[in-house]
């Protein structure tokens, strides 16, 4: 069977008996109602090709971000660790979740049902990366609260050490409330959920509040014409983080309404086209944050911009190495024991 043949799939002579024992016992997993699968093949191909497209792109852009972050000590700051957990977590998506995206939905256009193993590996992917996001904004939006609330202490209070700690802290719970799922699935997908949208919350509600702050501090910067360096470069952090958040927040705000939608108030969205798209939307976050943090935020923009003609020449020079069989024997000699 041809399996771009859209006639011929709409034709499947799968029974619905079968269909629904092959996917019906998938652990703790829904039942995604596969033999309704007919009835998105169009949406299932273009979402599919559309993340096909966008992983590659979403896994290397967020590597260089997070590259130039570990390399340079001097861009180890607080904010740009956070934002170097939320690129880990970007890289996921573009290795795991979208390839996975991308399986199940062919595979279902294909074969009229999904396998267990890539549902597994969709649902852990999207939940723990997910998680992980959201809790990072939240915390990227405390953190700058925090650096305009209490700029004098900011440096007591927050430091690399309580950062990466806070980083391990958001993947250890999101990991562990995946796996929690196993043992009760709705009450602990329930609670998962539930501490995206705290955290969505609180992170939407500490931006009005950074927001206030730096209108406040423009009417200062009016009416005496002064501020310190510090201050200035306190608040240009809070306006790119801003930044962020913002498209975070268009991008995710659709899936996660479905999701808590079908998952806690349990009003189930009778087309799954709405489902497919919410996703893809979602997982386009991975791909447009790096360049939003490339476009506002100046020394990741620089180091990037100074990392990637280094590793050009390394590679040209990697490529102009003459290779001497005879050094390479010597050596060999030199190190096998007689």
């Amino acid at each position: 069977m041809n399996f771009f043949d859209r006639e011929n799939f709409t034709n499947l002579t799968v029974p619905t008996a079968t269909a629904s024992s092959k996917s019906s016992n998938c652990y703790h997993l829904l039942d995604p109602e596969f033999d309704e699968a007919s009835q998105r093949w169009t949406s299932n191909l273009v979402t599919a090709v559309i993340n096909a497209v966008l992983s590659p792109f979403a896994v290397v852009a967020n590597f260089l971000i997070t590259f130039v972050i570990y390399r340079k000590v001097g861009l180890q700051t607080p904010s740009n660790l956070l934002l170097g957990s939320l690129a880990v977590s970007d890289i996921l998506v573009g290795l795991l979740v979208q390839p996975g995206y991308v399986a199940y939905r062919l595979v279902e256009n294909r074969n009229g049902f999904v396998p267990c193993a890539i549902r597994m590996l969709f649902s852990i992917g999207f939940y723990n990366c997910y998680g992980v996001s959201f809790m990072t904004l939240c915390t990227i939006s405390c953190e700058r609260l925090i650096a305009l609330l209490y700029h004098l202490r900011y440096r007591s209070i927050v430091n690399r050490q309580r950062v990466l700690k806070t980083v391990l802290f958001i993947w250890v719970v999101n990991i562990l409330l995946k796996l929690l799922q196993w043992a009760h699935n709705h009450t602990f997908r329930g609670i998962h959920l539930s501490l995206w949208l705290a955290s969505l919350f609180i992170a939407v509600a500490t931006q009005c509040r950074i927001f206030y702050i730096i209108r406040h501090h423009q009417r200062q910067i009016q009416q005496l014409h002064s501020m310190t360096s510090t201050r200035q470069m306190q608040i240009k952090l809070a306006i790119n983080v801003a930044s962020i958040i913002a498209i975070y927040c268009a991008f995710n705000l659709p899936v996660l309404v479905i999701t808590t939608s079908d998952q806690i108030v349990q009003r189930h969205i009778e087309s799954y086209n709405v489902y497919s798209w919410a996703e893809t939307t979602a997982f386009m976050t991975s791909t447009v944050n790096p360049l939003v943090c490339f476009w506002r935020v100046k020394t990741i923009r620089n180091a990037i911009i100074e990392f990637l003609p280094r590793l050009r020449r390394k590679k040209k020079k990697l490529r102009e190495l003459p290779f001497d069989n005879h050094v390479v024997l010597v050596r060999f000699r030199h190190i096998t024991p007689s």
